[in-house]
């Protein structure tokens, strides 16, 4: 087995990393000439010597630094002479800093690479979609060295994953723990605003995909469970199918939680409660954000009233969103899930399913998911009054 862990910045924790077997780190600056798949106010301001006295310390420990240009877009700006120049600067840049591994999500950016700084390894990110024996022989043959297959929708088909297994020679990697909606009809266009929220282009940036996901796990709980996350326990069964990469999320959430994240991946052992894996909020640490950036993303740039921003502030502080929170709004009780679990989508493809005539997912999340229903009621209401600010457009309104 080998980790990809999302990078935290937290420089304490790297020896304690080497202990497992953490391949690599990634992570970025928060904005960048190309982008990524994080909006860059969510991500910590980083210098360019912090940046490097991180990855200095992470080759010390035995661990490589992965830096991300996977933003699914660059608007077409790749080609103007003034991209190209600030393009090379950017990777100039990261080479001084030492880093040899880079992540891509469209195939210009891999080929531009390869020609000009052959000396990187070039990984292929989530965003690209490879999803099929084709797509991942495509990207084998522009010279990726290692390809993150879409892990939103096909962790849990196995009879693809074999196939697409066996069609290249290059690694593979599978993102373990996303808490995302199942075949996600939102993917295309929530990625493309990542891009264009971290390459200084696209101004405001409201997380609506975010808000309406959120929402569905509200009004349906066993939404959790239809994520194509991976159990600590089932990482075995991908293993022997020749699945030996796994990358490990969230970005920015405090150190005790990723390496809680870490321990049970590396140990096949799930925690008491689930979601402790698999979201990216909810903790009782404060997350690692500059507040004073998020506000200047939503007041400064759009001229929006603050105070028609209530809904969302509460919404997101009562989940614990970018706040500590002594409690979770979900639960999902490990010791409920089925042993045989993963067994049971041996036979199922999910995406050629119809959920209420299935029924697996509801039957497991009926006896393990708990959510606090004090909670809920008022989750929802605050949901339909932040729907209706941006659907009706009142957010703008002077």
């Amino acid at each position: 087995m080998k980790l990809s862990i999302a990078a935290n910045y937290d420089s304490e924790i790297i020896p304690q990393l080497a202990g497992y077997p953490v391949d690599e780190v990634y992570g970025k600056f928060p904005f960048d000439t190309v982008g990524g798949g994080r909006p860059g106010y969510m991500g910590n301001a980083l210098s360019e010597k912090a940046l490097a006295d991180y990855v200095k310390k992470l080759h010390e420990n035995g661990i490589v630094f992965n830096y991300l240009l996977n933003s699914s877009c660059t608007a077409n700006r790749e080609w103007t002479r003034k991209w190209q120049r600030k393009f090379v600067k950017l990777l100039e840049k990261i080479a001084r800093m030492n880093i040899r591994r880079l992540t891509v999500s469209t195939p210009y950016l891999l080929e531009r690479i390869k020609k000009t700084f052959p000396h990187f390894s070039i990984r292929v990110g989530i965003f690209a979609q490879v999803d099929t024996p084709r797509r991942a022989r495509f990207w084998e043959d522009l010279g990726a060295d290692n390809i993150t297959l879409e892990s939103f929708s096909i962790n849990r088909n196995f009879k693809l994953l074999e196939t697409i297994r066996k069609s290249v020679n290059c690694d593979l990697t599978l993102i373990a723990n996303h808490p995302c909606l199942l075949n996600c009809p939102m993917q295309y266009y929530h990625q493309d605003g990542f891009a264009h929220s971290s390459d200084r282009t696209g101004g405001f940036f409201i997380d609506y995909c975010f808000l309406k996901c959120t929402n569905e796990r509200l009004l349906d709980p066993a939404n959790l469970i239809k994520s194509c996350w991976i159990r600590p326990e089932d990482v075995e069964f991908y293993d022997a199918m020749g699945y030996h990469h796994f990358k490990i999320l969230e970005r920015d959430i405090p150190s005790s939680e990723l390496l809680k994240r870490v321990h049970s991946y590396s140990t096949n052992c799930s925690p008491a409660d689930l979601t402790e894996l698999i979201l990216p909020y909810g903790f009782k640490e404060s997350q690692k954000r500059q507040r004073l950036r998020l506000i200047k993303n939503f007041f400064k740039p759009a001229r929006i009233n603050p105070f028609k921003l209530k809904p969302l502030y509460d919404f997101a502080k009562k989940q614990g969103m970018l706040f500590p929170s002594e409690q979770r709004l979900f639960y999902i009780d490990s010791s409920k899930i089925p042993n045989d679990f993963i067994q049971g989508f041996q036979e199922r493809n999910c995406s050629e399913l119809s959920c209420s005539e299935c029924g697996y997912c509801q039957t497991i999340a009926a006896q393990s998911v708990h959510c606090d229903e004090s909670l809920r009621p008022e989750l929802l209401k605050q949901f339909n009054k932040i729907h209706d600010l941006l659907v009706s457009g009142t957010l703008w309104h002077v």
